[in-house]
C-alpha cells in the first residue's frame, strides 16, 4: 500500500510539473499593434477577460511594461522618451488549446500567466531587453502623521480607484497600493513606512501648485495628505528595486 501511495504521489507531482511548464510556455498566437486611435475618454484600458484574449487601448509602452512586470512606472528606468509618450492599441489572442487552459485557471492565475505572455510579446515585437537591479533614488517616505491616521478601514471585497488633476478616490487599497498611487500623483517613488496593515478607503482633494488660489480651494497636495489622510510624505533617498531598459525598438504597425 505504501508503494502504491508513493507512485500515485509521484504521478501527481509530475502532472503538476508538466502543467506548470505548459503554463510557462503559453504565448499569444496572433497580435496586432497599431498607433492608438482617438480615445473617447482619454483613458488607458487594459482588458484580459477569461480565456485567450488580451487588449490594451491608448497605452504607452512604459505603462504596459509596468503592468506586465508588476512594476511601478517610476521604477522602470533608462528607456527612450517615446516609451512614455507614444500610444498604442494592442489586440492579442491565443490558439484554442491555450484558450481552454486559461479558462480553467483562477482569475489570479490567469492574470499572472497573461503578464508573462505580455512580457514575451514585448520581447518579440519590440526587441525589449530588461534587467532588474537595486538603485538608490530620490523618494518620499510615507509615514503616519503625529495626528494619527485618518484612513477608513475598508468594508469592500475588492478594490477600485480613480482620480484627476485635483482629486483621488479609492476603496480597498493596501498601503503598498496607496504608496504606488501617491507615487503617480507626486512624480516620485513613494515607499510605505507607515506600518499599517489592512485595506482602506479614502478621498483626497487638493489644489495643484499652478492653480490660482481661492477662498474655498483645497490645500496643496502635501498638506491635503496630512490633513485628510493623517499621513506625511518625507523627502528621502531609498534603495529601490527597478527595471532597467537595456534595449527596445519601436514596433512596426500591423
Amino acid at each position: 500500500m505504501l508503494g502504491l501511495l508513493w507512485v500515485v504521489g509521484l504521478g501527481y507531482a509530475c502532472a503538476q510539473a508538466t502543467s506548470a511548464k505548459t503554463n510557462a510556455d503559453l504565448a499569444f498566437e496572433a497580435a496586432t499593434i497599431k498607433p492608438a486611435a482617438p480615445s473617447p475618454d482619454g483613458h488607458t484600458h487594459i482588458n484580459y477577460p477569461e480565456g485567450g484574449r488580451f487588449s490594451a487601448i491608448n497605452i504607452t509602452l512604459i505603462n504596459l511594461t509596468g503592468w506586465a512586470y508588476d512594476m511601478p512606472q517610476k521604477q522602470i528606468l533608462d528607456g527612450p522618451s517615446w516609451m512614455n509618450s507614444t500610444r498604442f492599441d494592442f489586440q492579442a489572442t491565443t490558439d484554442s488549446a491555450a484558450d481552454v487552459m486559461l479558462r480553467a485557471m483562477t482569475s489570479e492565475q490567469d492574470r499572472m500567466v497573461k503578464r508573462r505572455m505580455v512580457q514575451r510579446l514585448l520581447e518579440d515585437r519590440f526587441s525589449m531587453k530588461l534587467h532588474r537591479e537595486t538603485r538608490v533614488l530620490p523618494a518620499y517616505d510615507l509615514v503616519v502623521a503625529k495626528s494619527g491616521s485618518k484612513l477608513t478601514a475598508s468594508q469592500s471585497n475588492g478594490k477600485s480607484y480613480g482620480g484627476g488633476r485635483t482629486y483621488f478616490h479609492a476603496e480597498g487599497l493596501s498601503m503598498d497600493l496607496i504608496a504606488e498611487q501617491l507615487s503617480q500623483i507626486t512624480g516620485r517613488i513613494v515607499v510605505d513606512k507607515t506600518g499599517l496593515d489592512g485595506r482602506y478607503d479614502f478621498k483626497l482633494k487638493w489644489t495643484p501648485d499652478d492653480a490660482p488660489a481661492s477662498e474655498d480651494s483645497s490645500p496643496e497636495l502635501f498638506t491635503a495628505i496630512e490633513e485628510q489622510l493623517g499621513l506625511q510624505l518625507k523627502p528621502a533617498k531609498e534603495p529601490v528595486a527597478v527595471l532597467v531598459v537595456d534595449h527596445v525598438e519601436s514596433s512596426s504597425p500591423n
